[in-house]
């Protein structure tokens, strides 16, 4: 186990917390996949549910920011997204079991994945949709990708979730 990371840190900081290197090809395989196991449980059993909030958002409007679900239903993903990872992502998911019973890792990933839906974040309004998955920072913190800009052709757009151009 690792000491817990605050769902609010870079990119960066969650890799190194995890013992990766932000700079190795590696890392970046490693990453993807602990993001693709966040994104189809955040779309398969949180994206547009109404029933999931917390009072006091109850007659928000989608898409959701990871705050405004209860603790209850998001905690049910994590443990969702903990049992049915691959044998890759297991390993890096119970360096991030707490004493209370949480996961810090998928609680990070998660948190992230919803951040980027949740429609205040101006990256996730333009085509630097993923921002924090660039590592090119030398201070230290995300800097701006431009992969989206770069490779974006007429008639497609960005899918930033799956890192690919679609039609």
């Amino acid at each position: 186990m690792t000491a817990p990371l605050i769902r609010s840190a870079t990119k960066r900081q969650f890799l190194i917390q995890l013992g990766l290197d932000p700079s190795d090809d590696r890392t970046s395989q490693t990453y993807w996949l602990l993001k693709d196991e966040a994104i189809r449980a955040y779309e398969a059993q949180l994206q547009g549910r109404r029933d999931l909030l917390r009072p006091e958002y109850a007659n928000q409007d989608p898409p959701y920011a990871a705050a405004h679900f209860s603790a209850a239903a998001f905690s049910s993903v994590v443990r969702s997204i903990y049992s049915t990872a691959t044998p890759e992502t297991r390993a890096y998911y119970n360096r991030g079991r707490t004493a209370q019973g949480d996961n810090w890792v998928i609680s990070w990933m998660l948190y992230h994945v919803c951040r980027y839906r949740d429609g205040r974040n101006i990256r996730a309004r333009s085509r630097e949709f993923h921002a924090d998955d660039d590592l090119d920072d030398s201070n230290g913190s995300g800097s701006s990708s431009s992969t989206a800009s770069s490779t974006q052709t007429a008639g497609t757009f960005y899918d930033a979730a799956r890192n690919v151009n679609r039609r």
